[in-house]
């Protein structure tokens, strides 16, 4: 799973149907995270995919991920 498959499955599959397709990924999301995250990366551009998420993105999902498993989380998208 790429970074814009999950961006891309927030907006059409349930809290649950993400977390299952994140069990595979180094950094698992739960249902309750997912809920915090959605709108987050309903914000998300094609400035992401070229230039990274901005710096308050990355604050953002440290406070509902914490610090690790946003660094985690971004490194295995490459970003």
């Amino acid at each position: 799973m790429d970074i814009w498959e999950l961006i891309q499955a927030t907006k059409d599959k349930t809290d649950d149907e993400i977390s299952k397709m994140t069990s595979t990924m180094p950094v698992n999301l739960s249902p309750k995270e997912v809920k915090l995250v959605r709108p987050i990366f309903d914000k998300a551009s094609i400035q992401w995919l070229l230039l990274g998420p901005p710096a308050h993105v990355h604050k953002q999902l440290a406070g509902i991920l914490g610090t690790k498993r946003t660094k985690n989380l971004f490194q295995y998208f490459g970003l």
